[in-house]
């Protein structure tokens, strides 16, 4: 078979933007095949500051550093006890990411995609993937343009970058739903003039616990606010037949703290919803394959990590295929390891999670001022410290998030600054 490109990616989120980039730093040729496009409004808006070395890696920090909001920390919010937590990211065990950044993902996800094709990724637009047909000697992917033609390009490797439309996951029928997790909606939209922080707390997201499910807040730096919240399948039930606007209003109403931000906001985007959180593909790989980011997997949106999963996965994804490309060696079995490296951070976030839904997390969020173990551990998470390997992940494998203040002392943080509880949990 002759190839086109080394590599043919479907979809130009994170995932596959960033994949291209690395590939591309590698010399490799690139299509990336996105169906929408660009910008375009997108959720995930709260990025994580270990995705920073990332930026680094892919030439775009110093440009982000300057167009995007900082994020120093993360402030958890009790709706009926009214308690108040805020967790500072100096203060994760290991240091030296201080702060991540707020970004509207349409200005965002465009500024990835624009900055791989600036280093010679050719990316098409308004197109979309039609059949991928996999052979011992490479992939023939058909695709059809915004003119309406369709054609065929062939190349060694494809990579499924397509988000939580999974392509592959979805025609194999590999996702596997995440049956803890109780949630099945998110709603959400943007608001002016919010009741913010200020200051050096300016760029904090603010998320709300209530019972039956959370909101966030994510500022922005031009003063619009993104608002919304996940609901658990209780909730839903009881308020079944209202319109997505109806179920926020409904829920902002019963939700004293939020109400207090909104008071004089204005509402500047519709009301709009998700659902079908949580889910892994039983594999992210096969032979001529790899699948990166929410394509392979996503885990529940509490702890903002999705951008950071596909960051991450973009650059082991390059790295394996770069790899395959040079030995010439496609089969499944050489992938298997990349699903192993995503996986890791994934099931430390997964159990943390897991635990959140339980209900035994709620209360640790709120009142681990009192326990500096578990405060730094849960600081070092919410930083997106999960994929290089620490005594403290080991233990929290181990023992799970509840009952790691028994299991000994571990590292604490670095910084002087400290986590506040602004109000006493009841």
């Amino acid at each position: 078979m002759s190839y086109d490109f080394d590599v043919v990616i479907a979809g130009g989120g994170p995932a596959g933007s960033s994949t291209a980039n690395f590939l591309r730093q590698r010399n490799r040729s690139v299509l990336v095949l996105e169906r929408e496009k660009f910008p375009r409004f997108h959720i995930g808006e709260s990025m994580l500051p270990f995705s920073n070395e990332l930026w680094r890696e892919l030439g775009v920090f110093e440009k982000m550093d300057a167009r995007y909001i900082h994020k120093p920390g993360a402030k958890f919010i009790h709706e009926e006890s009214g308690a108040e937590f805020t967790y500072y990211f100096e203060n994760a065990i290991r240091g030296g990411h201080p702060y991540a950044y707020q970004v509207k993902r349409a200005d965002f996800d465009k500024m990835l995609l624009d900055h791989a094709a600036s280093l010679g990724a050719e990316v098409r637009e308004e197109t979309k993937v039609g059949d991928v047909v996999f052979a011992p000697d490479g992939v023939t992917v058909s695709a059809t343009g915004p003119d309406g033609k369709s054609y065929q390009v062939r190349a060694p490797m494809f990579v499924d970058a397509t988000g939580r439309d999974a392509l592959i996951a979805g025609r194999r029928q590999l996702k596997v739903p995440d049956g803890v997790v109780t949630t099945n909606v998110a709603v959400h939209t943007m608001y002016q003039n919010v009741d913010r922080s200020q200051g050096a707390d300016e760029g904090n997201i603010i998320l709300g616990l209530f019972d039956g499910g959370w909101w966030w807040m994510i500022p922005f730096k031009d003063g619009d606010t993104s608002v919304g919240m996940v609901f658990e399948k209780s909730y839903t039930r009881a308020q079944r037949g209202l319109s997505s606007q109806e179920l926020m209003e409904h829920a902002i109403e019963g939700l004293p703290n939020l109400k207090r931000y909104l008071k004089d906001a204005t509402r500047i985007l519709e009301v709009g919803a998700q659902g079908n959180w949580s889910y892994r593909s039983t594999r992210f790989y096969d032979e001529r394959l790899l699948m990166v980011g929410d394509a392979a997997a996503f885990v529940d949106p509490l702890f903002s990590t999705g951008v950071l999963f596909a960051a991450y996965g973009a650059r082991f994804a390059a790295g394996h295929i770069d790899a395959a490309l040079t030995d010439g060696d496609f089969s499944a079995e050489r992938f298997a390891p990349y699903q192993d490296e995503c996986a890791r951070g994934m099931d430390l976030f997964k159990g943390l999670v897991h635990e959140f839904y339980a209900q035994n997390l709620r209360k640790i969020l709120l009142a681990s001022s009192q326990n500096p173990t578990i405060c730094a551990v849960i600081t070092s998470l919410l930083a997106g410290d999960v994929y290089k390997p620490a005594m403290w992940q080991s233990m929290i494998t181990k023992a799970g998030f509840s009952n790691v203040a028994d299991v000994g002392a571990m590292p604490t943080a670095r910084s002087s600054r400290q986590v506040r509880l602004e109000k006493p949990l009841a």
